[in-house]
């Protein structure tokens, strides 16, 4: 009795080769090695501290003062942002979504319509990070514009 991996294996490679692509197991090996490769640097990237209580009082007072509070209960900062619209608030995400991407550091949000609620946190390190205050002031600066 086949496994239904491997018959839907046969039909993939089936399809493909009836469009005249090549054969999907030829590109198995690689697809499969650089999915193990990138599990590892995922594993073995350096975990990033906390925040000092020096660096919270420095640099989280400029957030704060621009309306970013600490989250009760967790080791988090967040902030509501209003738009005039969803096509606002949907350009904004993205920007945002494409600096989190780039420093591989994602916020937690929450979207409706014009409104954007962002939480952010180092999971790696259970709480505020330098990538934090990093994000956070970026998002200000894209937020003013």
């Amino acid at each position: 009795m086949r496994s239904s991996f491997s018959l839907l294996l046969q039909r993939l490679q089936t399809s493909a080769s009836f469009l005249g692509v090549s054969p999907i197991s030829s590109s198995l090996p690689s697809t499969s090695h650089r999915l193990f490769s990138t599990t590892i640097g995922v594993s073995a990237r350096k975990k990033m501290p906390l925040l000092t209580d020096s660096e919270r009082t420095e640099q989280l007072s400029g957030l704060k003062s621009a309306g970013w509070k600490l989250v009760e209960g967790r080791d988090a900062i967040q902030k509501v942002f209003l738009f005039k619209d969803f096509n606002e608030a949907f350009g904004f995400m993205t920007r945002v979504g494409l600096k989190a991407e780039k420093m591989d550091h994602h916020p937690e949000w929450f979207n409706v319509y014009n409104k954007v609620d962002i939480t952010l946190s180092t999971h790696d390190c259970g709480g505020l990070s330098q990538n934090d205050v990093k994000l956070a002031t970026f998002i200000e600066t894209i937020a003013k514009k």
